[in-house]
């Protein structure tokens, strides 16, 4: 089983900070501006990412990290049967299925988000476009829903399809 996620992703992981997100990238533009060179950013804050999070998706993504069988009948069971209601001056909706998104402030949310964007991240770093400081890519850099893509030109075109 494996649930690593790429160097790229500074979110949620042991002896990861947003300082150390702000660091590599203060050092990327700084190795690429000096001498006057250009680096270009494109700041995401992907909103509302953990509610739009497709369960197809994320459990296919889990197929390929070789989760055991039982925990991910658990996990499908616990997110495609999960129902909702909505409660308001005393009054309740009828209950309705939830059918996407990721319960924020869940024990285990931030994991199955950073197994969610990791896949982006990997594939952008296998494009081979972007930024490098020597072999290390530091093309695009995550902290959860937050990413900043770094180019040494405008004109960069991700393949990601």
């Amino acid at each position: 089983m494996c649930l690593c996620a790429t160097e790229q992703q500074f979110g949620f992981k042991r002896r990861h900070s947003t300082d150390m997100c702000t660091v590599v990238l203060k050092e990327t533009l700084s190795y690429y501006t000096v001498d006057g060179g250009v680096a270009f950013c494109t700041f995401i804050d992907a909103a509302k990412a953990f509610d739009r999070v497709n369960y197809c998706k994320l459990f296919r993504l889990f197929l390929l990290c070789n989760i055991p069988a039982s925990c991910l009948r658990l996990l499908l069971n616990l997110y495609t049967n999960s129902v909702a209601c909505v409660s308001w001056n005393g009054i309740r909706s009828p209950q309705f299925l939830i059918q996407n998104g990721e319960r924020q402030g869940g024990i285990i949310s931030h994991i199955l988000f950073c197994v969610y964007i990791d896949s982006l991240l990997q594939r952008l770093r296998e494009s081979g476009v972007g930024c490098y400081i020597g072999r290390a890519f530091t093309g695009a850099l995550a902290y959860a829903d937050d990413v900043v893509l770094i180019a040494p030109t405008s004109n960069m075109q991700f393949a990601l399809c």
